[in-house]
């Protein structure tokens, strides 16, 4: 008999710890698991092959610039490398497209789904907290912008959504439910 066995993330889908804080001005849920490539190269160079695979997404630009095309993104970590967010479900195939046409191309392509998970983060007390956390400013920091800070000493990559004081906080699995903790303790004084 075959058996399918889901997994279920460090925190699980709807963390109960996160329901009473609402009542502080702030949201907190685990996102779906999104796929993950990390892709370093040139940007002159995967371009094209990365535009080909994600429905026309960019990737020139500086450092810390995010990009949407559809349902994925580009969140440029540093001046050759870059977090590609995709759906889960295009992970592998998007993959495939990159290898395809980057091959002969100094380039690398790394699903890395399973090394972050996501959580957003929201509300009118979002700035408070992560200033409670963090000594980097995100209150200037809009959508198309991303930073990679430490968070209560986790390393996060910390991106803006379009929606107002929401943001996407990307962490190692083994930091999630510290992280988690922190954000509940830290509500207390926002």
């Amino acid at each position: 008999m075959d058996r399918v066995v889901q997994g279920q993330g460090p925190l699980g889908d709807d963390p109960p710890m996160f329901a009473d804080l609402a009542a502080h001005g702030l949201t907190v849920s685990v996102v779906p698991p999104l796929g993950q490539i990390n892709l370093r190269g040139l940007d002159h160079e995967i371009a094209q092959a990365v535009a080909a695979a994600c429905n026309g997404l960019d990737v020139t630009g500086p450092t810390n610039r995010c990009v949407a095309a559809g349902a994925s993104w580009s969140l440029c970590l540093g001046p050759d490398e870059w977090l590609l967010v995709v759906p889960k479900h295009d992970t592998n195939d998007t993959a495939r497209d990159l290898a395809a046409g980057l091959a002969g191309k100094h380039a690398s392509i790394v699903d890395v789904s399973s090394n972050r998970i996501a959580l957003d983060v929201g509300g009118p007390k979002a700035v408070s907290l992560f200033s409670s956390l963090t000594s980097l400013d995100i209150s200037d920091l809009g959508p198309d912008r991303c930073v990679q800070t430490m968070l209560a000493k986790a390393q996060v990559i910390i991106h803006p959504l379009a929606a107002p004081t929401t943001y996407r906080v990307f962490l190692r699995p083994s930091y999630a439910r510290h992280l988690a903790d922190v954000i509940v303790d830290a509500t207390r004084f926002l």
